[in-house]
C-alpha cells in the first residue's frame, strides 16, 4: 500500500524595482535575458535561448543552435500583469510535473514577485527535488531581480 502525502509548496519572494507590468514582461517575454542558461539548462548541447510562449497552452522551450531541444512546461494561467502559472518539468516526465505560480503585486519599492512551486509528490524523488529547488530558485530569482536594475 502506498500513501501519497502532500509535500509543502516552496515559496520564494523577491521585490524588484519595476512596475508590475514590466516585472511580468521581463519574467515571461524576456526570460532568456535573465535565466542562467549556462548553469540551469537541461539540453545535451549548450543552450542558446529559452522562451515562454505567452498564452494559456503556451510552452516553455529551451533552444540550442539547432532549434528547440527541451520542453520545460506549459502555461496554465495567463493574467498579465498579475499572474502566470505553468507546469514545470525541465528534463523530467511531464506526468511528474510540478506546478509553478508567479504573482506580481505593486509595493512601495516596485513589485513583489512571489513564486510558489508545488506538486512535489508527483515525483518519486519529491522531497529531494524540493530541497534542490529551494536553493535553485533563489539562484535563478537573483538573476531575475538583478536584471530589473
Amino acid at each position: 500500500m502506498s500513501i501519497n502525502q502532500e509535500i509543502a509548496p516552496l515559496v520564494k519572494t523577491v521585490v524588484v524595482p519595476a512596475s508590475p507590468g514590466r516585472a511580468f514582461e521581463l519574467f515571461t517575454a524576456e526570460m532568456a535575458a535573465w535565466w542562467p542558461l549556462v548553469t540551469h539548462s537541461v539540453g545535451l548541447e549548450k543552450a542558446t535561448d529559452v522562451r515562454l510562449e505567452g498564452a494559456v497552452g503556451g510552452r516553455i522551450v529551451e533552444y540550442d543552435k539547432h532549434g528547440p531541444t527541451c520542453y520545460w512546461g506549459t502555461v496554465s494561467d495567463w493574467d498579465p500583469p498579475q499572474t502566470v502559472s505553468f507546469t514545470w518539468h525541465p528534463g523530467n516526465d511531464p506526468k511528474q510535473a510540478g506546478h509553478v505560480t508567479v504573482t506580481f503585486r505593486p509595493v512601495a519599492d516596485g513589485t513583489e514577485v512571489v513564486l510558489t512551486h508545488r506538486g512535489w509528490e508527483r515525483r518519486p524523488d519529491g522531497v529531494q527535488a524540493r530541497a534542490g529547488y529551494d536553493s535553485g530558485w533563489d539562484y535563478v530569482l537573483d538573476f531575475y531581480a538583478t536584471s530589473t536594475r
